[in-house]
C-alpha cells in the first residue's frame, strides 16, 4: 500500500496521540482499519493512523532537518530488493503487522490485495 501511495518507500515517524489539526488537513478512510491525512491544497502526505489506537505515523519529510536514524522497518519482507536501509534496524514482516493490526490486514495481504 505505501509504495502505491508514495511510489517508493514511505519514511515516517511514529507519534503518540491523534490530535492533528489544520485548515488544510483532510482525512481519507483508506481501508476498513486505517486512514490517511493529507493537505487539501498541495496533496502532501501528512500521516497514516489506525482507526482504532492512539498511535499515528507522521511523514518524516515534514520534520525539521536533524540527525535521525532508522530504527524500525515494517513490511520488510515486501520491500523490493533494491531498497537498502540500516542493517541494525528492527524488521517486521506482514505476519507481525497482521498480528498487531488485526485479521483484516492479514486477509488483504494474503489475498494479494495489499502490498506486492
Amino acid at each position: 500500500m505505501c509504495r502505491r501511495w508514495t511510489s517508493g518507500p514511505w519514511m515516517a515517524v511514529q507519534a503518540p496521540g491523534s490530535d492533528i489539526r489544520g485548515d488544510t488537513l483532510e482525512v481519507f478512510s483508506s481501508s476498513d482499519f486505517a486512514e490517511r491525512g493529507f493537505c487539501n491544497r498541495c496533496g502532501t502526505h501528512i500521516f497514516h493512523r489506525p482507526k482504532q489506537g492512539p498511535e499515528l505515523a507522521i511523514s518524516a519529510g515534514l520534520l525539521p532537518e536533524g540527525d535521525y536514524s532508522i530504527t524500525r522497518e515494517i513490511f520488510h519482507g515486501d520491500k523490493p530488493p533494491w531498497y537498502r536501509f540500516d542493517a541494525s534496524s528492527r524488521k517486521r514482516g506482514a505476519l507481525s503487522m497482521a498480528l498487531e493490526w488485526g485479521p483484516k490486514l492479514a486477509w488483504r495481504r494474503f489475498k494479494g490485495l495489499f502490498g506486492s
